[in-house]
Parts: C-alpha cells; sequence; structure tokens
C-alpha cells in the first residue's frame, strides 16, 4: 500500500468493468473496486447520478469525491485496481471529515475483499445485444 500513481477512467467499458467487482457501501460514498492487472497504477472513475441533484450538485459531489480520492487512494488503494466512486444524495453536503472516514473505511474493506481470493457476488450483466438473435440464428 504504498505511492501509486493514479490513472482516471474514462470510457463506460471501464465502468461496467467496475462494476461487477466487489462492493462497499457508506452513508457518503459507495465505492466499487475489480482488479484490472497484478501491479499497474490505481484507476479511479467518479459518477453522481441525477438523483443527487441539479447538476451544480452533482459537480460539487464529483469534485469532493475527486479530492478525497486524491487525499486516500495513494495510501489506501490497491495497485492494479479501478475504483468508482459512486456520490450519495448526502455527499455533496456532508462533513468533510465524514466523508473521508467513510471513503477510508470503504477502501480497507474492498482491500480485504480483494486480497481474499474470494469471488464478487455479482455477476456481470449481458448485454441486451448479446441476447438478440442474428439474422442467421432466426428460424
Amino acid at each position: 500500500m504504498g505511492q501509486t500513481s493514479l490513472q482516471r477512467l474514462t470510457k463506460r467499458t471501464q465502468f461496467l468493468f467496475v462494476r461487477a467487482g466487489f462492493r462497499a457501501s457508506r452513508s457518503n460514498v459507495m465505492v466499487e473496486a475489480r482488479r484490472r492487472a497484478a501491479d499497474g497504477p490505481v484507476g479511479v472513475g467518479l459518477t453522481a447520478t441525477k438523483k443527487i441533484g441539479t447538476a451544480v450538485t452533482r459537480n460539487r459531489a464529483r469534485r469532493r469525491l475527486r479530492e478525497a480520492a486524491r487525499q486516500l487512494l495513494p495510501q489506501h488503494g490497491l495497485a492494479g485496481v479501478d475504483y468508482v466512486l459512486v456520490a450519495r444524495q448526502s455527499t455533496p453536503d456532508a462533513d468533510w471529515a465524514a466523508l473521508l472516514d467513510d471513503l477510508k473505511s470503504a477502501l480497507i474493506r474492498l482491500a480485504t475483499d480483494l486480497n481474499s481470493g474470494a469471488e464478487p457476488a455479482r455477476q456481470p450483466r449481458a448485454s441486451s445485444l448479446s441476447q438478440r438473435k442474428t439474422p442467421t440464428e432466426s428460424e
């Protein structure tokens, strides 16, 4: 858990990849994590749905999560693991110390899960496109 560099997740496929991994929910943030490689930079993605509020509120939540990740992921993130931080409705207005505590707690829990060798409880969703019949499969 030494110093590692952070790499932003920007593509939808990266977020979907992480979604099939482990999850730790706290009152101010939900963190999803999935191992990508044995070694390498820590990947981090941020998301806030419209349930959070207006665009201004969602941006505030993402800015707070970005700063919290910048402070905590180098010490508590695992190399070669991608993390997605999902804002909760309480994220934009949460006490800063409480937000940091929640994120730190979630990262410690995920490190335990990732190092245990257990499989995540959730399976990746099958794409609706892959479930459709192709013209060659029609009867």
